[in-house]
């Protein structure tokens, strides 16, 4: 903390014969609020053009060759970033007090009333208006020089506030707002949400600056460990395994769309991935005939047991539930993935026929890094055959009772990645800051994406059919799974790589908790169904019973004989 505050100070002493710039906004403010005869106009645009001036202490740095100097000192380039974000605070929320003391001044003068409610909204707006272009332009300035984005990076925000203005003085826009808008207005709702929303764009943004500035540095695992299982993919499988069913948990109880949403952007593709991963493994080590049977007896009867047993014990548990009764009771239900998995291992069997069984190699002597380049060109090219696949099956629409056969793009590319993966060796030796990027992305995209292709248009135009909704879409939920496949891959590897006996137990049992989850689920549901509490109570509720209730009864299974050789 004590280095934060150090590079603060710095960072305050080499901008500091810079500050009169700042006299242009007030300037500006004064004149536009004398103008309008709305004194908090002042503090507003005086909280707006501080953004872009206080990008200009990259300009000082650049001019004067910082770096050097920045070398030589006893500060981590995280604790220089961190500095720079909240030296940036400093300038707004200092700047915003001494406008308002102005706006009140040019209040009394005019006459003109400033409301305390009205004054807080014009702030908060301001001040999420400030971390947004913040958000968007330091982590270009530290990734590109100055003078070369400068320019092209605050362009946009400068139209977006004039178009803005404009239309505001010309339509009245802010009370012919909606009835909704107007009461969250009328609190202080929406001075929370902007407050709130600016520091959580300022501290993903902060993030991501750091993962810039750390560059394509991998963090291998130590070369020892090279032979030994990948404990971090076994344990990042059993969290994909409790991630599916508390999914199915959260269809039950019709609630937490959002989470389930997210779930289904990346959650079955991480596993496909995963799945592709260990593949090429098992056929080298057993060979043709032998990975057929094995696949056959690990996947197919499984899925045998599910649709003749299971499932008729789930659907007829059902009863009274959202989920359709009138279903067939012999149904594929969660197995989907299993058959799915099984065409695609079939597939790899083919093609290494084809190639006449020619070794696998594991770790190629010159690999091929991982780089952001890399990762943006597949996302998009992901994001576009995503989005023309949609026009024939849409997201969202079951399709042979495979629920989600919209995402096939991203399951059948994501086994192949798996696959590539081993080859290359990237879950070993993908970058940290890769991880960091991907998951800074992740949630920009869900911040910026999500809303525009859901909460545009009526109906449900983003599921597909070819329209622009369906694009950005598209363009979200690759940007998401791929981010979050990098961000997860990343930390389950520094921090959850232990092989220790309770990680291996789930992972040992973690498959058959994922076939039999769904009648116990169904039946513990029904069992705390008298409950009077909330549904998102009620949820964690039966998460917290189900979830050891469930690795229980795995391990109880795969104590019969000869189960532990299918399970």
């Amino acid at each position: 903390m004590t280095n934060i505050l150090k590079s603060i100070k710095l960072d305050h002493d080499i901008m500091k014969s810079r500050y009169p710039i700042f006299m242009i906004g007030y300037v500006v403010g004064i004149l536009f609020a004398v103008l309008s005869k709305t004194p908090i106009l002042a503090t507003s645009i005086v909280m707006v053009m501080a953004a872009p001036l206080a990008g200009q202490y990259f300009s000082i740095y650049e001019k004067n060759n910082l770096e050097k100097l920045y070398g030589v000192l006893p500060l981590r380039k995280s604790e220089i970033v961190i500095g720079r974000y909240l030296y940036a605070l400093c300038i707004v929320v200092g700047n915003g007090v001494v406008a308002t003391i102005v706006a009140y001044i040019i209040s009394f003068l005019t006459r003109s009333g400033m409301g305390g409610l009205e004054t807080l909204n014009f702030l908060s707006i301001a001040f999420l208006y400030f971390c947004l272009t913040i958000a968007v332009i330091f982590p270009l300035y530290f990734k590109f020089p100055f003078s070369k984005v400068y320019v092209l990076s605050n362009l946009p925000f400068y139209l977006i506030f004039i178009i803005t203005l404009g239309v505001a003085r010309k339509t009245n826009a802010l009370k012919q707002t909606s009835s909704s808008f107007q009461y969250l207005s009328s609190n202080l709702t929406i001075a929370a949400i902007a407050l709130g929303l600016g520091i959580v764009l300022l501290a993903i943004s902060c993030l991501l600056s750091s993962a810039l500035t750390e560059g394509n540095r991998t963090a291998p695992l130590p070369a020892k460990e090279s032979g030994r299982r990948l404990f971090f993919a076994d344990n990042l499988r059993t969290w994909m395994v409790i991630l599916v069913v508390l999914q199915h948990l959260a269809e039950i109880y019709n609630t937490l769309y959002l989470f389930m949403m997210l779930n289904s952007a990346y959650f079955m593709g991480l596993l496909f991935l995963l799945s592709g991963y260990f593949t090429p493994g098992s056929f080298e080590r057993r060979g043709p005939g032998a990975f057929v049977k094995d696949r056959l007896l690990r996947l197919g009867v499984p899925t045998l047991i599910y649709v003749f047993i299971l499932s008729p014990i789930a659907r007829i548990g059902t009863h009274g539930f959202v989920i359709n009764t009138t279903a067939s009771l012999f149904a594929l239900g969660p197995m989907w993935f299993a058959v799915m998995l099984l065409v695609f291992d079939l597939g790899y069997l083919a093609w290494r026929t084809v190639v006449k069984n020619r070794p696998e190699r594991s770790i190629p002597e010159n690999h091929t890094m991982l780089t952001f380049p890399r990762v943006a060109l597949f996302t998009l090219a992901l994001a576009a055959v995503s989005y023309l696949f949609r026009i024939a099956v849409p997201y969202g629409i079951p399709v042979l009772e495979f629920p989600s056969l919209g995402y096939l793009p991203q399951y059948l590319t994501f086994f192949l990645i798996g696959m590539l993966a081993l080859r290359q060796d990237w879950l070993r030796t993908v970058s940290g800051s890769l991880g960091k990027i991907g998951f800074v992305l992740a949630v920009l995209a869900t911040v910026i994406l999500f809303p525009a292709a859901v909460f545009i248009g009526k109906g449900s135009p983003w599921i597909g059919h070819g329209t622009w909704q369906s694009a950005v879409f598209a363009l979200w939920d690759s940007v998401f799974a791929v981010g979050m496949s990098l961000a997860l891959v990343t930390f389950f590897r520094r921090y959850v790589n232990g092989g220790k006996k309770f990680g291996r137990f789930l992972s040992h049992h973690s498959f058959t908790v994922y076939v039999i989850h769904a009648p116990i689920l169904v039946f513990l549901a029904l069992a705390l169904r008298g409950l009077q509490i909330q549904l998102l109570l009620k949820f964690c509720l039966t998460a917290l019973v189900y979830l050891p209730f469930s690795f229980g009864i795995a391990w109880i299974i795969r104590k019969i004989p000869y189960v532990n050789k299918i399970l």
